[in-house]
């Protein structure tokens, strides 16, 4: 029985592949068929454990349900604030941070409505489906100045394009997007709107596909208009203009859309793309699919999204995979995340369930903040622990075949694990889908070895797994010295 060159697994730069998306003789080696709080991205070929979050400030709403979250910037940078909205007993109220939270004057708003926030000349503008428009210089005072104020047009959408705002998600017109005036910065009011249901100034997206405008986007030189049916694409904002359909798949809500290195990415109900303005290319196929697909379509609502200007996330609430068989599990708040650079997928799980993201500046330069439903505001990407709750980690690789699964081997004597801060952590091998074993081994050196493994099968899987609350633990890989191959056997 001739034993087999020594085997090496050091580089999983390509993040996870589903077994669900992609068959074990076409998955890649430099893969893994699932991790949960892992990412690929830090150190490129290894397998880091994530950074965890801390808490901005005091609890801003204890346990109260979160309708919004924006960073305003005034002009100069001037105030520079997190604004967040909060459901009440009976009204949400807007808050705002600088160096603290504080309640804003807005304390009477529609206690479940989401609310859209976007910035033009130093001034923050709101909406929602359950109140009129208002704008604030502050964040503490809000009123109506330069907002829609006229035919009972009551957006709930509002984005800011080439020097206007656009607006959008009025009950009584759903397919249509209002526009102000082109910002005039010495007047007052510095922009108008008129939004006369027959001569105002507004686009009529496409009335007949059958589908409402659901949010915005801006790439390059166009703004994406996106209704739940479909994508459509403006180069120019006029009353003759006519919105270009690029795609029949549009997005569920605007908090499903984020924009990273000027490319739009959005989650549309059945999987997750991204576009320049052009064909929406789906990039969740091979790492997130069958996650995606166990989203309940009453969450679809819920779905958030958010970037640190280098990757981009999915908050997509519980899911469970494997239902009605014994692999059945539910994993909870979980954050699915796309690195633009290495074209890589990790999944994480958080201890709090996070409803809106944005990106938030501090002295440490731009942050991603998220709200969740605990009524925190939290830095993401932050500390060590998910406010103080320890990060539970787990790696599986693909299923290793060495010399092709038809062969039956046996690994016995040395294996090798490289790792860093792994000392919390375990490792365990599966033998032809079998039930893990444990692997007797101390993890706590950058290379350790394991003596004494006695493992047989036709194919194997390693599962690298602990709990992190200090330096998070990197697996580089494992060397197995001793592979025997014992031939086509019939077991």
């Amino acid at each position: 029985m001739p034993k087999l060159a020594p085997y090496q697994l050091r580089d999983f730069r390509r993040g996870v592949i589903r077994k669900s998306s992609v068959c074990n003789f076409l998955a890649p080696e430099n893969s893994v068929s699932h991790s949960l709080n892992i990412n690929y991205d830090y150190i490129i070929g290894s397998a880091a454990v994530r950074s965890g979050t801390t808490k901005l400030g005091a609890t801003v709403a204890s346990n109260k349900t979160p309708l919004g979250l924006y960073n305003f910037v005034g002009t100069g940078g001037s105030p520079n604030l997190a604004l967040a909205v909060y459901s009440g007993a009976a009204n949400a109220s807007i808050y705002y941070y600088d160096t603290s939270w504080h309640t804003s004057g807005a304390t009477a708003l529609n206690n479940s409505a989401k609310n859209r926030f976007t910035t033009l000349g130093g001034r923050v503008f709101r909406v929602s489906t359950g109140d009129a428009m208002t704008s604030s210089a502050d964040g503490n005072t809000w009123n109506t100045t330069d907002c829609i104020t006229t035919n009972s047009v009551v957006p709930s959408l509002v984005f800011r394009y080439k020097g206007r705002l656009l607006a959008s998600g009025y009950s009584g017109f759903k397919d249509r997007v209002y526009f102000s005036s082109i910002i005039s910065p010495n007047a007052s009011p510095f922009i108008t709107w008129n939004t006369d249901p027959d001569t105002g100034d507004w686009i009529d997206i496409n009335p007949d596909d059958g589908g409402n405008v659901t949010g915005f986007a801006e790439t390059s030189s166009y703004v994406l208009i996106f209704k739940n049916t479909g994508m459509y694409r403006l180069d120019v904002v006029n009353k003759t203009a006519d919105a270009q359909n690029i795609y029949n798949i549009g997005s569920v809500s605007q908090e499903s859309i984020v924009t990273c290195q000027g490319v739009t990415y959005f989650f549309s109900g059945q999987d997750i793309r991204r576009t320049d303005g052009g064909y929406p290319e789906q990039i969740s196929r091979l790492g997130v699919q069958d996650i995606i697909d166990a989203i309940p379509q009453a969450n679809w609502g819920n779905v958030a999204t958010g970037t640190d200007g280098l990757n981009v996330f999915f908050s997509i609430g519980n899911v469970t995979l494997g239902t009605n068989t014994d692999d059945q599990t539910t994993y909870n708040n979980v954050v699915l995340k796309f690195s633009p650079r290495d074209e890589s997928w990790s999944i994480h799980s958080y201890a709090d369930t996070f409803r809106y993201f944005c990106n938030f500046t501090t002295t440490d330069g731009l942050t991603m903040v998220g709200s969740d439903t605990s009524g925190d505001v939290q830095t993401m990407n932050s500390g060590t622990t998910d406010n103080t709750t320890p990060i539970y980690f787990e790696l599986e690789t693909q299923e290793l075949e060495f010399t092709g699964r038809q062969n039956l081997k046996k690994i016995s004597d040395r294996l090798v694990v490289f790792s860093n801060n792994g000392l919390d952590s375990q490792l365990q091998v599966r033998e032809d889908g079998d039930d893990y074993i444990p692997i007797n081994i101390d993890l706590s050196k950058r290379v350790n070895i394991g003596e004494e493994i006695n493992a047989s099968g036709n194919f194997f899987t390693f599962k690298w797994f602990g709990s992190s609350s200090g330096t998070p633990p990197i697996f580089e890989g494992i060397y197995l010295d001793n592979v025997v191959d014992q031939g086509v056997v019939n077991r």
